[in-house]
């Protein structure tokens, strides 16, 4: 209200300044031309010598400044013979010559306002009485008069506006504030709504408009209180569920900015809880993807990270016709892949293991069948290889149909209390020759005397297992250690022998047919360790096997008592 008053007051004073002035200048300019007539008359009756000097003098006035204006007389040569002894006499001389030569040519001159000489000048020819123009007369309103006048009407023009705005501006002050007031307080209640705070309202009294605004904004905080508290337990309801999945979830926007990561995703690609996930290797192959995602594609892949088998799917969240970003999902498919490649490695292994002795006793029996064997003792020799072989394939069946067994998770053991002492050292003795006979020694010791409490057969069946292994695989002249110790309420059985395992075969042991020959080569079918340990998880023990100083070291745990 203010700013109108004071615009207003100075486009006033600028149309003022601009129209006054050439008004007043008009108004004066009238005041003059009948007065530079009758100067014209009086200096052409002093020209043609009707009238002395002193006459006309006093005609005209003392210092020639009687009418209001100062009085410049020319003759028909244009010589100046009559004017006022002014300080600005070279200005306004210099105005009046520039119109002197038209005075002279017997026009009038009207110039309220020159552009060189800011006043009034009007300009008269001097005529005889036979019409011929003899000399000029020019009266001029000097600039400082003209300014003076303006300026007290110009001072007067601002007072009033002054006034005029003090007096209205306290109306308009008490009645824009009434307005003003209740809208600040709605505006800072909205404020503090955008920031999150709903326990705020807006004041509904005022006028009805203001009062229905407040009573809108009102119901509009308790309804936007209500929705966000919804979504609030809805995202952190979903945050929780995706956090808690154990598949890696990644959503992008339009532009690949990541909106929504769960750890899992993170630790998948490799990283942990700290890392940022842009810093991951294969996240720079992820973001590729989400960017190229297309509406209705998905885009689905397997990778290998360290151990792990990841497969990998992407795709993209269209609305309303747009793609507004992307989905990834990771999973690890790592048991899953192994156990289909024990699946396809167990019928393999099977097959392969079935065909190599049912192919050797057809091949004899063949040879038997055509009599291609002539000689009694080759005859015997070839019935002794089909034994061997008969007997080597029912031994392949027992471990299968005893694995298949352990594994079903029917069996119960029943267990006992045992020498752990005479344990050892009988089935330490039962190997002793057949240690010899490859250039082994087998050394039982045992640190403790005590008693454990397990299944006396399957005890029997586990260490006779590791010991024959320890002599069939051993590469090198050595010794075969057998010991048990206790370690706080298990007793730990170990055999060691010399040699080494690869770390890569170490983890797949105890898998079926799982052999570090890879083409089958050597003594065995390859289900003993299997078979040993699926008894002593039965048992509710422990198995592992480790190198430590070029020796291989089975060990396996025995209860020292009832749990």
């Amino acid at each position: 209200m203010l700013l109108a008053v004071l615009l207003s007051a100075l486009i006033t004073a600028l149309v003022f300044n601009y129209s006054g002035r050439q008004a007043f200048s008009a108004i004066k300019a009238g005041e003059l031309v009948p007065r530079a007539k009758h100067l014209a008359d009086v200096t052409a009756d002093y020209m043609q010598g009707f009238m002395g000097r002193n006459g006309y003098e006093r005609a005209i006035g003392g210092g020639f400044r009687v009418w209001d204006a100062s009085m410049y007389a020319f003759n028909s040569q244009g010589k100046l013979f009559a004017y006022p002894a002014t300080e600005d006499y070279n200005e306004s001389i210099a105005a009046v010559r520039e119109h002197l030569d038209t005075v002279l040519g017997g026009e009038s001159i009207y110039s309220p306002n020159t552009k060189k000489h800011v006043g009034v000048i009007i300009g008269e020819p001097v005529v005889n009485r036979q019409g011929v123009v003899i000399g000029a007369v020019f009266l001029v309103k000097p600039l400082q008069e003209l300014q003076a006048a303006l300026h007290t009407l110009f001072i007067a023009l601002l007072i009033s506006m002054i006034v005029s705005s003090a007096i209205s501006i306290i109306p308009a002050y008490i009645g824009s504030k009434r307005i003003v007031d209740p809208v600040r307080q709605m505006n800072a209640t909205a404020n503090a709504m955008a920031g999150g705070d709903f326990s705020v309202k807006a004041d509904e009294m005022g006028t009805e408009e203001i009062a229905q605004l407040g009573r809108s904004l009102n119901h509009l905080s308790a309804a936007l209180y209500s929705t966000i508290s919804d979504l609030t337990i809805e995202k952190n309801r979903l945050h929780s569920v995706i956090n808690g999945l154990g598949e890696g979830i990644i959503a992008t926007d339009h532009n690949g900015e990541i909106i929504k990561i769960n750890k899992a995703a993170i630790q998948l690609l490799g990283g942990s809880d700290e890392d940022d996930i842009t810093s991951l290797a294969p996240y720079a192959e992820l973001i590729m993807d989400m960017k190229a995602v297309h509406s209705g594609e998905d885009i689905s892949k397997e990778i290998k990270i360290r151990e792990r088998t990841l497969r990998i799917v992407t795709t993209s969240l269209e609305y309303e016709g747009k793609n507004r970003g992307s989905v990834t999902l990771i999973r690890d498919i790592t048991e899953a892949a192994r156990l289909e490649q024990t699946r396809i490695d167990y019928v393999a292994n099977v097959s392969h293991e079935l065909r190599t002795p049912l192919s050797s006793i057809r091949g004899l029996a063949d040879a038997l069948n055509d009599g291609m064997v002539k000689k009694e003792e080759d005859r015997v020799r070839y019935y002794g290889y089909i034994l061997h072989e008969s007997m080597r394939l029912s031994r392949l069946i027992d471990d299968l149909l005893e694995l298949s067994r352990l594994q079903s998770g029917t069996i119960a053991f029943t267990r006992q209390y045992i020498s752990v002492e005479e344990l050892i050292y009988d089935v330490a003795d039962r190997f002793t020759d057949a240690a010899r006979n490859k250039g082994l020694k087998i050394v039982p010791c045992c640190d403790y005397s005590g008693k454990a409490y397990t299944n006396p057969d399957r005890a029997e069946q586990v260490l006779v297992t590791l010991i024959d292994n320890a002599v069939k695989h051993c590469w090198k002249e050595g010794v075969i250690e057998v010991n048990a110790q206790k370690a706080e309420d298990k007793l730990r059985i170990s055999v060691i022998n010399p040699g080494s395992i690869k770390e890569e075969d170490i983890d797949h042991l105890f898998e079926r047919f799982y052999k570090a020959d890879k083409a089958h080569s050597g003594e065995g079918t390859g289900l003993g360790l299997s078979i040993v340990q699926e008894v002593l998880t039965l048992l509710g023990e422990k198995i592992w096997v480790k190198n430590e100083d070029g020796k291989v070291i089975f060990t396996f745990t025995l209860s020292l008592q009832k749990e």
